[in-house]
């Protein structure tokens, strides 16, 4: 286990509305056990509002980002996993991660929502809603001139993905980008498109909205329908034993009572399971 490097990343400022993400990525962190944390990424809870280059944040987002190059250029991780606030917290680890593996690897991003604008075609200016497409070289040059490398449209695959933006839409039906069914009768399709990327290496990107909000809504952005709580522990299981998992992160937490912490526990240690 201990070839696995776990960071946490508190960032709220992606979905600029409030600081629960903050508040999750800490309690993920709680739930693991400080003992396994190897680094943690200071956050300010509180942050001046200004929208640049169509990015609410920027200058905060630019900052973690630079530091979380530092961590990761002092530790040469192989293996990761960011516990993160937003949706946006890992944007830097996938990209060193794609670099290490010398872009052998493919991001399955587990969410409800696409993630896909840029800051033109972005209603909101939020981060949250632009990892994918800053991942794919698009984007605020502030970010896009921190990334180790860059991933190609045939190194993602959508899983949960519910909620669709038009231009979203438009950017996935022209790159043929696949969104694959989730349930425990349907690991073989899933398989199957990951295995047609002829790539060895798996990055899972686990947006917590990605689950039915009927059993799981501890999240900032519910939609609903989703992937049932226990198919989705099922899954992560079978690919842990079928693939090379790499990295991952889990993002969007929004504490609220003990029977979600309950189940976000379980989801951690099968996430941490992965990398056995």
């Amino acid at each position: 286990m201990k070839n696995l490097f776990i960071m946490t990343v508190p960032q709220w400022q992606g979905s600029a509305a409030g600081t629960a993400p903050y508040h999750g990525a800490k309690s993920m962190g709680r739930m693991i056990g400080s003992d396994l944390i190897d680094a943690e990424i200071a956050v300010r809870e509180q942050s001046v509002a200004k929208r640049i280059d169509g990015v609410w944040y920027l200058h905060e987002i630019v900052k973690h980002y630079n530091d979380i190059l530092t961590v990761l250029d002092e530790h040469r991780p192989r293996k990761l996993l960011t516990l993160g606030g937003d949706c946006s917290s890992d944007v830097i680890t996938i990209s060193y991660l794609n670099k290490i593996y010398d872009g052998d690897m493919v991001v399955l991003w587990l969410d409800a929502h696409a993630n896909i604008s840029t800051p033109e075609s972005s209603k909101t200016g939020k981060c949250n809603g632009m990892p994918l497409r800053i991942l794919l070289g698009e984007g605020s040059s502030k970010i896009l001139e921190l990334l180790p490398t860059v991933l190609n449209t045939d190194q993602v695959v959508y899983t949960g993905l519910r909620s669709v933006e038009h231009p979203e839409r438009q950017f996935i039906v022209n790159h043929a980008i696949p969104n694959a069914p989730v349930s425990s009768s349907c690991f073989n399709m899933l398989e199957s498109i990951l295995q047609r990327t002829n790539k060895k290496h798996v990055y899972i990107h686990i947006g917590l909205d990605v689950i039915d909000p009927l059993e799981f809504d501890a999240v900032g952005y519910p939609f609903p329908g989703g992937i049932l709580y226990e198919d989705l522990l099922v899954t992560l299981e079978q690919i842990g034993k079928e693939f090379s998992v790499v990295g991952s992160s889990v993002t969007e937490y929004h504490p609220t009572g003990d029977d979600s912490k309950a189940k976000l526990k379980r989801l951690l240690n099968v996430v941490k399971g992965m990398f056995d």
